[in-house]
């Protein structure tokens, strides 16, 4: 029993060293030189570009950070400003008529 076991581990432990080895050998013949160009600290934040635009591909409206309902949507559509949007076919927002009970 001892030796099925002695004999698993070592096919584990040969495969997990051959995937290391794989790995290892793929990251290294990557160019360094751009990676060495830029060092990144660990307290540096990356700049990141959040697009102000999120828009609804199924009902093809987008809302701008004004819009009541730009915090609660998701979008599965981004863009930088309302003209790329309208490029793409996409409607703005308009606010819903309120029905009275009167009417």
């Amino acid at each position: 029993m001892f030796g099925f076991f002695f004999q698993m581990f070592l096919l584990c432990a040969g495969a997990f060293l051959a995937g290391v080895l794989l790995t290892w050998l793929t990251m290294r013949s990557r160019d360094t030189a751009a990676v060495e160009a830029q060092p990144l600290s660990i307290m540096e934040e990356p700049a990141a570009v959040v697009p102000a635009i999120k828009a609804n591909s199924r009902t093809m409206m987008f809302h701008t950070p004004d819009s009541p309902y730009y915090k609660r949507m998701k979008g599965d559509a981004f863009f930088h400003s309302p003209e790329d949007a309208r490029r793409a076919g996409y409607t703005m927002w308009t606010p819903r008529p309120r029905v009275t009970a009167d009417a």
